[in-house]
């Protein structure tokens, strides 16, 4: 189905209304079932009386209970952001050191150096393919400094 159409959530008889957000989009041409596809094959124009008073069927909202709430089991920052992993990254500002890096990672991979620290879920090599030769202004410079910086 394409992107941003409708699915009947509800029975929707011949004949009956279709609404969306409250509104009448139409009339249903022929029975629809609950997750079938509204569109123009099953939807046609009608003519209805229309009130156009202002907030009429605004209604409160009917919250999901707290214990049915779904949770997020992930980090919250100092600042108020939020992640869902917490990875050291070890960077390389060339490519000569990128075997290195790989090997720093792969002692925190295979070893138990992170028990001490259960925030932290891993560490990861960040290598670089660029040689030293890279220029020193540039989209790649500045990208390997918004890097190494973030």
């Amino acid at each position: 189905m394409p992107a941003g159409h409708k699915l009947a959530t509800a029975p929707i008889a011949a004949g009956q209304a279709v609404r969306k957000y409250g509104q009448i989009l139409g009339f249903a041409t022929e029975t629809i079932a609950p997750g079938e596809h509204v569109h123009t094959h099953n939807l046609a124009m009608g003519d209805f009386a229309r009130d156009y008073a202002f907030g009429v069927d605004a209604r409160p909202t009917d919250h999901v209970p707290e214990s049915r709430r779904a949770t997020f089991e992930g980090i919250v920052r100092a600042d108020g952001r939020v992640a869902t992993r917490n990875y050291l990254g070890i960077l390389t500002t060339v490519n000569c050191s990128a075997s290195a890096a790989r090997f720093i990672a792969e002692q925190f991979r295979f070893g138990n150096a992170l028990t001490e620290f259960p925030n932290v879920d891993g560490v990861v090599a960040l290598g670089h393919g660029t040689g030293c030769g890279m220029g020193s202004e540039g989209e790649p410079m500045d990208l390997l400094r918004r890097t190494i910086a973030g």
